[in-house]
């Protein structure tokens, strides 16, 4: 007597699909946030930190790789946004604030500048840098 299972292949291949599924939707969920280049978003009632960004420079992937490490630890406490260079909006940054690229400037809720943070700098060090600018306790 031979008897095979029929729809056995069928299940296999629909388990084996939903695992896959389940385990990128996860994996994507645990990816870092993107960053905002509403510029605009300085002086409307939130902490925010701008990362001046040179895509085309380590010290500036370093900064963005360490800044996405302590993100979470900030959620609600202040907004992150980029400012690129390579773009109009990020060149009138750089103008208007005399800054360089590859550094953070902090702005209080009212759009007040409240530092900037340049050169350097390990997760210790960005912390502390958070913290006094935005008056924030560890």
């Amino acid at each position: 007597m031979n008897r095979t299972q029929t729809g056995s292949a069928l299940r296999t291949t629909l388990i084996t699909i939903a695992a896959t599924t389940a385990v990128l939707a996860f994996l994507i969920t645990r990816l870092p946030q993107g960053f905002s280049d509403d510029l605009s978003k300085i002086g409307r009632g939130s902490n925010i930190a701008v990362l001046v960004h040179n895509k085309s420079t380590v010290r500036s992937q370093n900064l963005m790789s360490l800044l996405n490490q302590v993100r979470p630890d900030y959620a609600g406490k202040v907004e992150w946004l980029v400012a690129d260079i390579d773009t109009e909006s990020g060149k009138a940054f750089v103008r208007e604030q005399q800054v360089k690229d590859s550094i953070l400037v902090f702005f209080g809720p009212d759009g007040t500048r409240r530092g900037v943070l340049e050169g350097a700098v390990d997760e210790n060090g960005l912390r502390m840098a958070l913290d006094d600018a935005f008056s924030l306790k560890p």
